[in-house]
């Protein structure tokens, strides 16, 4: 057979070999983009918060609203209220739940949202039946008055006179019932908050009038963030505009 040459009787098979590796980074492309995306997602706003006040919860709940219409994402960290302060002014924190108006006039760092959060009642309450009458800056000179620890508008309302400072609403209302103390120092949303737990153990208190302080609560955060101020000012007008919250309950 010298000089001859025999063709195969097996079929022709092309190689495989270029597909596959062709399917291989197909794949892979489809595997790396998502976590590609997701490894440029922002990582969560993060807002502090006093989670033993009424009004700083309230101010959370609502800012909840906010974010969500605002397409951000958040994360609220509980802490105590000079400490979450100090912490976003620091920009440690990106921001404080919830403030009076002016604080940027202490903390420069500090970057005002614009538009309302909600009210805010500070009212003073007392043992009924001693025919204190209405309330006047005069009680504070005479009686031993109470309030939670590191709430500001208290400390500025009582400064230069002695105050009994505890952690907690449900502490401090004991204090004034078992006499320790002769008036509280509270917001009206956090005492009728703690009142509504338990009616008749607190049904011998009683809120004084008028009003010790009243003034409105303003989202800040950190001028670092001052890029997404202007959207969550649109999501905040555009909740109200809605009449989202009810915002007859002080």
């Amino acid at each position: 057979m010298t000089g001859r040459f025999f063709l195969s009787d097996r079929p022709f098979r092309p190689k495989r070999r270029s597909g596959l590796l062709l399917l291989c980074a197909v794949l892979g492309l489809a595997l790396v983009l998502p976590l590609r995306g997701l490894s440029l997602a922002r990582e969560p706003y993060r807002i502090g918060y006093l989670p033993n006040a009424q009004i700083s919860l309230e101010s959370k709940n609502r800012l909840e609203a906010v974010y969500a219409r605002a397409g951000l994402p958040v994360e609220f960290v509980p802490l105590p209220q000079k400490r979450s302060l100090y912490l976003a002014a620091a920009g440690d924190l990106d921001g404080d739940a919830g403030r009076i108006y002016g604080l940027e006039s202490n903390y420069p760092s500090m970057i005002r949202v614009e538009g309302k959060l909600l009210n805010f009642n500070g009212a003073a309450y007392v043992i009924k039946g001693q025919h204190i009458g209405e309330y006047r800056d005069s009680l504070l000179d005479v009686m031993k008055v109470g309030s939670l620890c590191g709430v500001v508008w208290v400390e500025k309302v009582m400064k230069g006179r002695c105050l009994e400072q505890v952690n907690t609403y449900e502490g401090l209302f004991a204090m004034l019932l078992e006499g320790r103390i002769d008036l509280v120092l509270s917001s009206q949303r956090s005492a009728e908050t703690v009142f509504r737990k338990a009616p008749h153990f607190y049904e011998s208190i009683e809120r004084l009038e008028p009003l010790v302080f009243q003034t409105t609560f303003y989202h800040y955060l950190n001028e670092k963030n001052a890029d997404i101020v202007p959207k969550l000012e649109k999501a905040l007008k555009e909740l109200r505009d809605e009449n989202y919250w009810d915002d007859e309950a002080q």
